[in-house]
């Protein structure tokens, strides 16, 4: 926030505020600071934020989301100035810095304070001040011994240095009727937003990629299991050989020669042996462990089916991350994972209001009037099949690739429906997949009746029956497209 900005801000917070009274001090994080003041027969909400790269100070409707109990600073401003009120708030001249004189009655006396806002990026503090100018506590702490310029309490607060470049402005502009503290509120909102996105979103990214990794080692792992069962299952004929020739075998020995009768012709072969133990117990040993590799070979044919299952499902969910363009499709996403096991619920943090979930599900009509659903997520696209699909309904999906699960509601229209229809309904499943930046692509569609989700499969994993394919581009179902 330049300094031409902040001085359209503070003449505004001057004359709303000043005269108020601060009731409530929150502290969301260790960049921001929410100071609730009542002014004008009106609770306000003020926003200071040291941020790096929004550093800035304006009114704010945004609501933010508390820790459980107050972090250090928080709860020093709340013992030192809730009940104050604000004298004033002024803009040092040309700098990005607002002071804010309180004056806090205790008993007889009155007790002047100043908090202090430096807007200066990676440099931003918050600062309170008592009335000698010495610091009383502040958001951020520099070490007299490693800074150009301490900050620490008990010492009195030292200028700024000079910065190494004047700041660039940010215009932004106001709408009809608008003030500063709105415009400015709009405007980081929407730049935060972003920035909440690509964290977020990089957060899933994180998740989900451990989790294919973890799936692939595991599927390495299965593999190479399977290969030493495969080898090992036959281990029951060296032993048959041994108890067979039991007379012919000296113990101590570490081969015999055997006869093997199952040849054609029969022939003479060599058998390894452990020559610490007895010939009936080396025969032993390799029954022993052709039995081991027969029962891992059955464990291994649901295990290994299961996590190549995975793997696709994990592909999906990279397909899904890449699809989410909003905080509703990613905290969709995040419920997937959290129930998937892939990623931890955050604990420790409570929001400050009700948080309502939308619907895993796209809803659009057709051309022709036909209400089409699109899957947002697995357990969308599980919606889809389990609970909005009727024997008559046609579902969509992409053609071997991560996609969405298309639905057209038939509704008894069946009569009506036509190929065109069908290749919107195809395009969206196209557009809303992997496959969505290709020229053509093969997407296969069934009646509803044919598609089934097997028992414990994961989200949005089906088995298809009977099923048609058709070639389209991909394309979203918008009015242009109608």
């Amino acid at each position: 926030m330049g300094p031409l900005l902040l001085r359209h801000i503070t003449l505004e917070l001057d004359e709303r505020l000043s005269g108020g009274v601060v009731s409530r001090v929150h502290q969301p994080d260790e960049k921001n600071l929410l100071i609730k003041v009542f002014a004008g027969g009106r609770e306000e909400r003020l926003l200071i934020s040291a941020h790096p790269l929004f550093s800035r100070m304006h009114l704010t409707e945004r609501t933010f989301t508390n820790p459980p109990a107050p972090l250090r600073f928080c709860a020093f401003l709340r013992s030192r100035i809730t009940n104050a009120r604000i004298d004033s708030i002024r803009q040092a001249d040309g700098e990005r810095i607002v002071r804010i004189d309180l004056k806090k009655k205790t008993g007889d006396s009155i007790e002047p304070m100043t908090l202090v806002a430096e807007l200066t990026g990676k440099s931003g503090n918050i600062i309170l001040l008592d009335a000698h100018g010495v610091i009383l506590d502040a958001l951020r702490y520099f070490d007299p011994e490693t800074s150009v310029r301490a900050v620490v309490p008990g010492l009195p607060l030292a200028p700024l240095p000079p910065a190494p470049r004047a700041e660039e402005e940010v215009e932004i502009p106001k709408e009809a009727g608008e003030s500063w503290n709105e415009a400015a509120d709009r405007h980081y909102s929407a730049l935060l937003d972003n920035e909440g996105l690509v964290l977020e979103k990089s957060r899933l990214r994180r998740a989900i990629n451990e989790a294919g990794k973890k799936a692939a080692r595991k599927l390495n792992n299965l593999s190479g299991d399977k290969k030493r069962a495969e080898a090992e299952k036959g281990y029951g004929k060296p032993g048959e050989l041994i108890v067979y020739n039991l007379k012919n075998i000296k113990r101590g020995s570490t081969e015999a020669e055997a006869m093997d009768y199952t040849l054609d012709p029969p022939a003479a072969v060599k058998v390894k042996l452990d020559p610490k133990l007895s010939p009936k117990e080396n025969a032993d040993k390799y029954f022993k462990r052709a039995k081991k590799a027969k029962v891992a070979l059955e464990l291994l044919k649901d295990r290994i089916p299961k996590v190549a299952d995975e793997i696709d499902y994990i592909d999906t969910l990279v397909y899904e991350l890449e699809d989410s363009k909003t905080r509703e499709d990613l905290a969709l996403l995040k419920d997937e994972l959290v129930e998937g096991g892939y990623l931890k619920e955050m604990t420790g943090r409570v929001k400050t209001g009700p948080v309502e979930k939308a619907e895993p599900i796209r809803r659009s009509t057709s051309t022709e009037g036909f209400e089409i659903l699109c899957g947002k997520s697995g357990p969308g696209n599980d919606l889809i099949v389990k609970k909005y699909a009727s024997n008559e309904d046609i579902w969509f999906h992409v053609s071997k690739m991560p996609g969405s699960h298309v639905l057209i509601k038939v509704a008894g229209r069946g009569a009506e429906l036509t190929k065109k229809t069908i290749e919107e309904a195809a395009s969206l499943a196209a557009w809303h997949s992997k496959a969505q930046n290709a020229g053509k692509v093969e997407v296969i569609y069934a009646e509803a009746r044919h598609v089934k989700k097997p028992r414990g499969a994961k989200p949005g994993m089906v088995t298809v029956k009977e099923h048609k394919t058709i070639v389209v581009r991909p394309r979203e179902l918008t009015e242009e497209s109608r």
